[in-house]
């Protein structure tokens, strides 16, 4: 299930360009007012979260230096889970004003996305960049390396993470398990700073064939790591 949320900024001021993180943090802090149990139990949660949302999307994109300038834009929230899309959303209508640095923002309203019919193949555009990591020996030591899809490992960890995230969700691993990125285009590399660290990750189009429960799975929570942080929601685009 997915939510397109439409935002207004009230003031002039600019959204610095690394804005993710604290994107995430509004997010749930809102999740919390609404529903605190939930929030927390996502908190303490050691394992996948099971949510995304996009980059911010600028309906009216104006010219600036050092930052965002707009007046409309919106978010698409996205997650496998119905309640936790309700409970964000009624977090955020309880207290639609926000701030993103010196940025005043207030949801104008949240509209509930249908659903719809998903096959075995797809072509599917990134909404966020897509974060995948491994661990690589550099120098003698073991350090986590961030891969970008010229490298192999890149569809490897892409696979592998998309099925442990759904047989962590449903509980059992999908048995008729195939997934395969066909073709992969328009890539354009990103460096987003998390906190103190900077990831760097991948905005493409990817041509997808999979089992469909993959595919519905990738489309409702996601692709690759740190979905929770705003990485990896995707569109599909036919």
């Amino acid at each position: 299930m997915r939510a397109k949320i439409s935002i207004n900024k009230t003031n002039r001021k600019q959204v610095p360009y690394d804005y993710q993180y604290a994107l995430a943090s509004m997010l749930y802090h809102k999740l919390a007012g609404a529903n605190i149990l939930l929030a927390n139990e996502m908190h303490s949660h050691t394992g996948f979260k099971f949510y995304t949302f996009s980059n911010l999307v600028l309906d009216d994109k104006e010219r600036s230096n050092g930052g965002l300038q707009f007046r409309n834009a919106h978010v698409i929230l996205s997650s496998p889970d119905a309640k936790f899309i309700r409970s964000f959303a009624e977090g955020l209508l309880q207290k639609p004003e926000f701030h993103i640095g010196g940025a005043e923002m207030t949801v104008d309203r949240i509209e509930m996305l249908p659903p719809f019919e998903l096959g075995d193949t797809c072509t599917m555009k990134t909404l966020s960049p897509i974060y995948l990591k491994t661990m690589r020996k550099i120098n003698g030591t073991l350090q986590a390396w961030d891969l970008y899809p010229q490298d192999g490992k890149f569809y490897e960890n892409l696979h592998n993470n998309l099925s442990a995230r759904y047989g962590e969700y449903h509980g059992t691993p999908l048995e008729d398990d195939y997934f395969e990125v066909i073709k992969l285009t328009n890539f354009k590399p990103k460096r987003i700073k998390i906190a103190d660290s900077h990831r760097r990750c991948s905005l493409a189009t990817l041509e997808i064939s999979a089992n469909p429960k993959l595919i519905e799975f990738a489309y409702d929570a996601g692709l690759g790591e740190k979905n929770a942080m705003g990485f990896g929601c995707v569109e599909v685009v036919k």
